[in-house]
């Protein structure tokens, strides 16, 4: 069976960019508006800019998506569904989304409407692109991190929905959608579009611990374009055109031929872009040191060089639609010329030619002519140019040229289609969720990292529940499991890693465990499979009471509203919640989860993948940021790593603000604190203690 070749998408951070996109040959385009998506710092479109965008680009058959993948407040949800509105009757493809919320209120309100689930949603695996489909997506953006093997076990296990995944361009070094790091150092969300990137840059002693290189996956064309995926994503919305026609012509030629890049095309690619190289590390499932690169001075001589180089084939380059021509110049009647292009013909006539008294019209002299297609988006296939002439007729060069103009400018309107027809959105009027009924108030609920760090059983005793990671609780002595009653499942489990999983809540299960807390898409099917009360974690970003409805009609009972928002935020989502809601009131919070262990890296050793010595006695190491903090590092499920924090959420003198049921649950987290630290902040807590130290509010 022959399987249909993936389409290329490439970005457009600019309308320079997008003339660059078509000139390269993509079959897709994404590019952002003036608000609303993830490259905030991009030049981005305005609406009109949008709409030209995508006439342009549905004249070359290429469709268009619009990015509107940020979190989003709920005060910015009407104005996120005016633009989404915008987009949608001026004939845009697909929107490319991240918020659950923003998502089912314009699936609801846009028939027709697709939607691309952004790589911020963190699909790992099939049971999340199974969620994903049922919401209304289209197509999942799966998570940059996902190995070739993964890709092909979520596409055969769930066939039912499109995907795409990222062939070159910037890495993030978190796994995708669970980065708290900017929003932590300088208050810039990268769920926000507004990330300042300081995994970029070095730590206290200079070393760049967390900066990636540039993904390339040039080199595995072969397989990828064999494996049955949709369409292949090249990263770069901040990023000259030069570079989007670079690299894009570069993945055309290897789309179309179906191979593998060779050493001299990697070499070009590096030349245009690179930090000290390319890496194929996730996509070989082996991720380590190796990975890590910045931008040199030669990496930056190189880029100038190359672009200078672009720059004059991408002037000449313009992407243009071969027309068939047809001519006939006959003595006595009126002259015709027909212009073909695909289904549309259009057929034009000029004036009836003179005798010649002394130079007659020659084939030449009219071929020439009417091949001038200049600034025209045509040119003259050669092989279906037909021209009747008769000998000894004369025509004005001017009516010739006429004649080529206005049969291009109406095959032009002619080709100029829209192409989702009798679009209109639905009028929707919103009933507000149910509020729930609490009969029980408040919970206060203790998560830790560690079932070393948990304190003696009365310090236990003004906490609800008591939640470990689920490796962590099958792996504590039975003095820690006789006081947990919740597991926390992995923010990431690979699709080669779910089935382990599947086992692991089993052996919970059997152990009497009823609570289940879910920080991904794709650990919420298993943990409702096995008839688990099931809460939502950190990393499920609650950003608003839209999202909390969404969550609560899939089966959470309670969810735990993202660390981003302030107590104002928090109280109206908790207000209107039909869900239990949450906030995290202490605790050194998880800012990135590391699919490289960073740990090894630290150790200096190459331990295998799932044997590293380094890590492996599950303690916590430390760096020293460029800001003199000691930043915890701990491994987390399987082999991956979790950076934390080191300043910790801290709010025991500030509770009248957090109390009575205003932020809903109150949760509390312990990572790298002992048992003795653990008492003292709960007694603090008792208390209402003000901080001694360094401290971070809500």
């Amino acid at each position: 069976m022959s399987v249909k070749k993936p389409r290329l998408l490439l970005p457009a951070g600019s309308p320079e960019c997008f003339e660059a996109a078509l000139a390269a040959g993509a079959d897709e385009i994404y590019a952002g508006g003036k608000s609303f998506n993830a490259r905030m710092g991009a030049e981005n479109f305005s609406g009109e800019e949008l709409s030209e965008a995508i006439k342009k680009a549905h004249f070359f058959g290429v469709d268009v998506f619009v990015t509107m993948n940020t979190l989003l407040l709920d005060r910015e949800l009407p104005e996120a569904l005016r633009f989404a509105e915008l987009l949608y009757m001026n004939d845009v493809d697909a929107l490319i989304v991240t918020d659950p919320g923003f998502a089912a209120a314009a699936k609801k309100r846009f028939p027709g409407l697709r939607l691309h689930a952004s790589t911020q949603c963190s699909v790992h695996n099939a049971s999340g692109a199974a969620l994903m489909a049922s919401r209304g997506f289209d197509r999942v953006v799966l998570a940059r991190e996902c190995s070739a093997d993964d890709v092909d076990r979520i596409m055969s296990e769930f066939p039912d929905i499109e995907y795409e995944t990222f062939v070159h361009g910037a890495l993030c070094v978190c796994t995708s959608g669970m980065c708290e790091y900017s929003a932590n150092m300088g208050g810039r969300s990268g769920n926000r579009g507004e990330c300042a990137q300081p995994c970029r840059l070095p730590d206290s002693g200079g070393v760049y611990r967390l900066s990636l290189k540039d993904n390339c996956l040039a080199g595995h064309m072969e397989r990828i374009c064999r494996s049955g995926i949709t369409s292949l994503k090249v990263e770069g919305r901040m990023k000259s055109p030069e570079y989007v026609y670079g690299v894009g012509t570069v993945y055309r030629r290897l789309i179309d031929e179906g191979r593998d890049a060779t050493e001299e095309e990697i070499g070009q690619l590096s030349r245009i872009f690179s930090r000290s190289g390319f890496t194929d590390a996730y996509y070989r499932g082996a991720p380590g040191a190796d990975m890590l690169g910045v931008r040199t001075d030669e990496d930056k001589k190189n880029t100038e060089e190359a672009e200078s180089e672009i720059k004059q084939r991408l002037n000449r380059d313009k992407r243009r639609i071969p027309v068939s021509v047809r001519a006939a110049i006959r003595a006595g009647t009126v002259c015709e010329l027909s212009l073909s292009a695909g289904n549309e013909t259009v057929t034009v006539y000029g004036q009836i030619p003179d005798l010649a008294k002394t130079s007659p019209l020659t084939k030449e002299d009219v071929v020439k002519n009417l091949c001038k297609f200049g600034n025209t988006p045509f040119s003259v296939d050669p092989a279906s140019f037909s021209l009747t002439l008769e000998d000894g007729l004369s025509l004005p060069v001017s009516a010739v040229n006429s004649l080529r103009r206005t049969a291009a400018a109406r095959l032009e309107e002619a080709i100029r289609v829209t192409v989702h027809k009798d679009r209109a959105p639905v009028e929707v009027r919103d009933q507000p969720a149910e509020k729930r009924q609490d009969s029980e108030g408040s919970f206060q609920i203790v998560h830790f990292v560690r079932s070393a760090g948990i304190p003696d059983r009365n310090h236990l005793a003004m906490f609800s529940h008591v939640y470990l990671p689920i490796d962590e609780y099958l792996n504590a002595p039975m003095t820690a499991r006789d006081v947990t009653d919740g597991v926390e499942l992995p923010p990431v489990v690979m699709a080669h890693e779910y089935t382990l999983l599947e086992e692991m809540l089993i052996r919970v299960k059997l152990c009497g465990v009823k609570n289940v807390m879910v920080s991904n898409v794709g650990g919420l099917r298993l943990a409702l499979k096995y008839g688990f009360n099931v809460s939502g974690g950190l990393q499920m970003n609650v950003y608003n009471s839209k999202t909390a409805e969404v969550l609560s009609a899939e089966g959470f009972s309670s969810l735990i509203m993202s660390p981003e928002l302030n107590i104002a935020q928090m109280r109206a989502i908790t207000a209107s919640s039909p869900v239990r809601t949450g906030a995290a009131v202490y605790g050194k919070l998880p800012q990135m989860i590391l699919e490289k262990c960073m740990i090894r890296d630290m150790a200096g050793t190459s331990s295998p993948l799932h044997k590293c010595e380094a890590c492996g006695d599950g303690q916590f190491r430390y760096f020293t940021d460029r800001t003199g903090e000691k930043v915890p590092v701990c491994r987390q499920f399987i082999h991956r790593n979790a950076v934390y924090n080191p300043v910790p959420v801290y709010m025991a003198d500030k509770q009248d603000a957090i109390s009575g049921g205003a932020v809903g649950d109150m949760h509390f987290f312990f990572t790298d604190e002992s048992p003795e630290e653990a008492a003292e902040i709960i007694d603090a807590y008792r208390n209402r203690t003000a901080p001694a130290s360094r401290i971070k509010r809500m």
